[in-house]
């Protein structure tokens, strides 16, 4: 009985879901956040579905897709999988009675998911989907929908009327429906061409009274959200993807909603420290992917909206300006950079005021104190973060591929004030009782090393105002030796396209070389090796014989250089990522 009342559930479930998929042509309809309530907490939007599909396509992932060369490729994989995507296709079509294509063929326009609160405290889930010319495609899936979900028996049907447009709703009858009031109803409405589904009539209710997209109610005249959106579009037209967070707001609302059932209490108390610690400055957090806008392939830009200055414990996360070009000993074979510089005093004021506002002045100060007393005898405040001018850098470049063990080395730089003071701490560290490592001269300093057993062995010194820090592969000694024979990758033409894209006075840098970072996976896969190295896939390798895969050479050309640049604003940090077209 449990069983089958699970099966007709889940059947139901899935015809839902398969209709709230289809997507529309939005010729006469405002945009989702234009009809959402003004509360709305999440909200994530594919504006376009078909601009998406003609996006993905023109991009160098759809080219490199449809490149003939992977066709050999591509028919291992559908060979391998055949019997599986038949049967569930089968299955998908004895159930909606559509083909998986026709299915395919309904989307036309926007989709989008979001979770909303109204006047009265309610508050409820919400899918809206434009279904465009195909209303009898989605009215079929609905009448199966309501077929099966009149068979549940802890569900009554309550069809309603709410400002002149018909609403299916479903009422739930069983005890979940006592825990919380997210879990009471739920139901939808078709309306020129736009399904609407929610959790909550009170949510529907306010979406019919936002429909002309006009009104002072909607999301989109909420100012957070506005400025947000003003920070990460360039172009709405070119909008492949949008979202939109404000975590604390959202949790606030599910405790005053009762939404959360028991575990409500706990998240009230949390929520009671969060303007203490400074957390409740945090006001929202927002994206937007976009496709061939402003000369890039693709750009996605993101806003954290805090409010300012940073207290408590948001003076942890404080930035300062970074240079955009990389020293000289990153060299040309880098495949990935990044840079930043944190306020590590300003942070470690933050954590040692937070501590001593619990539990009393001076208590973290008297903490470390007792801390360095002990062997090693290391103060933290005065031998560590004192010592660190905060700059950090990251290298990553192709490990040696002769070694056997796959993935990149990495070289992790953090500045130092004084490099004597910096590697008095290392000899005194590394003199101790059991370290697992060796030592040896290089270039003028000492050079530790650590074998984890892995295969990518560890190695650290202080050179040049720096604690450089190396996983696998030598970068460690490249930036040591810094030979003037091998060009600096600030010298490279793919770092200077991209960091002429750097914002001014960024606060972080980041720049990816693709080909560099992918090429040595790629050759494992298609030397027919990797197994060993992907423990619990084996089924995969088994079934797909990625020999066949073309050379590198060829996914080669769609490959451009990426990268970003982080900067400030006066009400948070912007963060914009993004990715050349490729030169052919």
């Amino acid at each position: 009985m449990i069983q089958a009342r699970f099966t007709r559930t889940l059947v139901a479930s899935a015809l839902m879901l398969t209709g709230f998929c289809g997507i529309a042509k939005a010729q006469t309809l405002v945009p989702g956040d234009q009809v959402l309530p003004k509360d709305t907490y999440m909200y994530f939007s594919i504006p376009s579905v078909e601009r998406m599909k003609t996006g993905f396509a023109n991009s160098s992932t759809g080219m490199l897709w449809a490149d003939p060369a992977f066709d050999d490729f591509k028919a291992e994989i559908n060979s391998a999988f055949s019997s599986e995507m038949e049967e569930g296709l089968a299955e998908v079509q004895e159930a909606l009675g559509l083909s998986l294509e026709e299915l395919l063929s309904i989307p036309q326009g926007e989709v989008c998911f979001a979770l909303s609160a109204t006047s009265g405290n309610k508050m409820g889930a919400v899918i809206i989907m434009d279904y465009g010319s195909n209303e009898s495609a989605i009215n079929g899936l609905l009448e199966k929908a309501v077929g099966a979900l009149s068979q549940v028996p802890d569900l009554e049907q309550a069809d309603t009327t709410i400002n002149g447009t018909d609403v299916t709703m479903f009422k739930i009858t069983n005890e979940i429906s006592t825990k919380t009031p997210l879990a009471k109803e739920f139901g939808w409405f078709l309306k020129d061409g736009r399904m609407v589904a929610s959790n909550s009539s009170a949510v529907l209710d306010a979406i019919l009274a936002n429909w002309e997209g006009s009104s002072d109610a909607s999301l989109k005249a909420n100012s957070v959200f506005a400025y947000v959106m003003e920070k990460c579009q360039s172009d709405s037209e070119k909008d492949m993807v949008v979202a939109y967070v404000d975590p604390i707001g959202m949790v606030n609302k599910l405790v005053q909603t009762g939404s959360l059932g028991e575990a409500g209490l706990g998240a009230g108390m949390a929520l009671g420290f969060l303007p203490t610690l400074g957390l409740s400055q945090m006001k929202a957090i927002g994206s937007v992917g976009q496709f061939d806008v402003d000369g890039f392939e693709a750009v996605s830009r993101s806003f954290i909206y805090t409010d300012q200055p940073p207290m408590g414990a948001m003076r942890i996360f404080m930035l300062d300006e970074v240079a955009a070009a990389p020293p000289s000993w990153v060299k040309e074979g880098a495949s990935m950079y990044a840079s930043t510089k944190w306020k590590i005093a300003d942070a470690y004021d933050a954590i040692e005021s937070l501590v001593d506002m619990f539990q009393g002045p001076g208590t973290l100060a008297t903490l470390v104190d007792q801390m360095a007393s002990q062997e090693p005898q290391v103060h933290i405040k005065t031998d560590v973060i004192d010592q660190m001018d905060g700059s950090m850098q990251l290298v990553s470049a192709p490990g040696d591929s002769s070694s056997g063990t796959p993935g990149d080395q990495m070289l992790f730089a953090l500045g130092v004030r004084d490099s004597a003071a910096m590697t008095n701490l290392l000899t005194k560290l590394t003199s101790q009782p059991g370290f697992p490592g060796e030592s040896r001269e290089f270039q003028g300093v000492t050079l530790y090393e650590i074998d984890p057993g892995t295969g990518q062995p560890i190695s650290f010194t202080v050179a040049n105002n720096q604690l450089l820090i190396g996983v696998g592969g030598t970068l460690v000694e490249q930036a040591l030796r810094n030979d003037n024979d091998v060009r600096p990758l600030a010298e490279t033409e793919g770092y200077q396209k991209i960091a002429e894209h750097f914002q001014p006075g960024a606060l972080a840098v980041t720049y990816t070389h693709p080909a560099a970072q992918y090429r040595s996976l790629y050759d494992l896969l298609k030397s027919g090796d990797a197994a060993d190295n992907f423990p619990g896939m084996d089924e995969i390798f088994e079934r797909i014989d990625f020999t066949r895969l073309p050379s590198f050479d060829v996914i080669e050309k769609y490959l451009a250089p990426a990268g970003g640049s982080w900067v400030g604003d006066e009400n948070g940090v912007l963060m914009e990522q993004f990715s050349l077209k490729p030169a052919n």
